[in-house]
């Protein structure tokens, strides 16, 4: 089975999971990990009335002295959905603007591109990692309140510690744009005190810069549908949010621990992949000149083992088994590392694995019958940090 196909097959896989609940829930795979929280909205969009939301702002640049600054307004009563939108005039390099009314939050924009974070720190004495949060903004919030990273106000307070999430803000939850926000506001405010914070890309936000929305929440399908707007419109090369995704890197490496989304399997090793390699090709798949056909970019850069779909740490598919620990001693010694943090594939605690050379931390946001957690790495102890500030040493 060639990288196309693989895809085509994961695809159907997921979409008979939903349509058959059975066939994806209480399935516990023999990894550890589950399938049934990889779910997908198949009600009717006209149905859906949501609270009053305000989403947004939203920024797409005219040219290099004016923005466009939209909301997306829904009103319950009568089930309404318009736009909200004003001009702004950028005189300098970058510029702080004021939400509109009902927005008391305040957003940097930046001519031109964002400067590309380096991918390697090192002397990093502090780490808080965050697994996949697919929207859950709320809780989130709450589980970064209770690890002292942010105050009450959600501003920056840990100093120079970095902050890692694995990837995948998008999809799933109803809160993605406010996750967004948060995050791109922290990164500013944790360099401006000497620390960092590293959103990683995920598979889930390639998907949506690629215009694939089949796992947007309710609120973004009947949102779009209303508008007649693609949900990747929001995320263009010309929007703000679009700009800065288009800025990230895929993998990070802080002191000897190195951060990806999915796993680093053993054929990037085959294709000689480093990690400012991994970072530069995903980047240059996002831009709109990449000069490659839907069939070379899976071959090339999304085949089955890339950092962003593996999930051989946990799970074997027809196109890999469960990584052994041969293929694992080699993957950490060809990037010099001594452990491998990644999410994608869910499980219901952080947990190590194959030995402590592993660290799977994409514990679920949204579901009630799971504990929200984080990891805190600190003083050379490793602790899952839960919403109502109780710590738990990891063995």
């Amino acid at each position: 089975m060639n990288s196309v196909q693989h895809f085509k097959y994961f695809t159907l896989l997921v979409c008979i999971c939903t349509l058959f609940p059975s066939f994806g829930q209480k399935k516990k795979l023999s990894s550890g990990a589950f399938s049934k929280y990889d779910k997908v909205f198949r009600g009717n969009v006209d149905d859906i009335n949501l609270p009053d939301y305000l989403d947004g702002p939203h920024f797409s640049w005219i040219d290099s002295k004016e923005v466009r600054m939209w909301y997306i307004e829904h009103l319950h009563e009568g089930n309404t959905i318009s736009i909200k939108e004003k001009r702004v005039k950028v005189k300098s390099d970058s510029v702080l603007v004021k939400g509109l009314k009902g927005d008391k939050n305040r957003y940097w924009l930046r001519k031109g591109d964002y400067p590309i974070q380096k991918a390697e720190f090192s002397g990093v004495d502090k780490i808080l990692v965050v697994g996949d949060v697919h929207g859950e903004y709320d809780s989130l919030v709450k589980l970064l309140k209770s690890a002292q990273v942010i105050d009450e106000d959600l501003n920056w307070c840990w100093d120079d510690g970095h902050l890692v999430f694995i990837g995948d803000i998008f999809d799933r939850g109803d809160k993605v744009t406010e996750s967004l926000y948060l995050v791109k506001k922290l990164q500013r405010q944790a360099k401006e005190n000497k620390g960092r914070v590293h959103l990683l890309l995920g598979n889930h936000e390639i998907m949506v810069l690629m215009n694939d929305a089949r796992y947007i929440a309710p609120k973004y399908k009947k949102m779009s549908k209303r508008l007649m707007i693609n949900y990747s419109r929001f995320f263009k090369e010309d929007t703000e949010l679009g700009k800065w995704l288009r800025s990230l890197n895929s993998a990070v490496k802080l002191n000897d621990l190195l951060f990806v989304h999915a796993g680093i399997s053993p054929e990037m090793i085959e294709k000689d992949m480093s990690l400012n390699q991994i970072n530069e090709e995903i980047r240059m798949s996002l831009k709109p000149d990449h000069g490659k056909t839907q069939a070379e970019l899976m071959k090339d850069i999304y085949f089955p083992g890339n950092p962003l779909w593996y999930r051989g740490y946990l799970m074997k598919t027809r196109n890999y088994s469960i990584i052994t620990d041969e293929e694992l001693d080699k993957v950490l010694s060809y990037y010099d590392v001594k452990r491998i943090f990644f999410g994608h594939t869910e499980v219901e605690a952080i947990r190590f694995l194959k030995n402590g050379k592993l660290v799977a931390v994409n514990v679920p946001m949204g579901y009630d019958e799971i504990k929200p957690q984080v990891l805190m790495i600190k003083d050379g102890q490793y602790y899952r940090t839960f919403k109502d500030g109780t710590k738990e040493l990891m063995k």
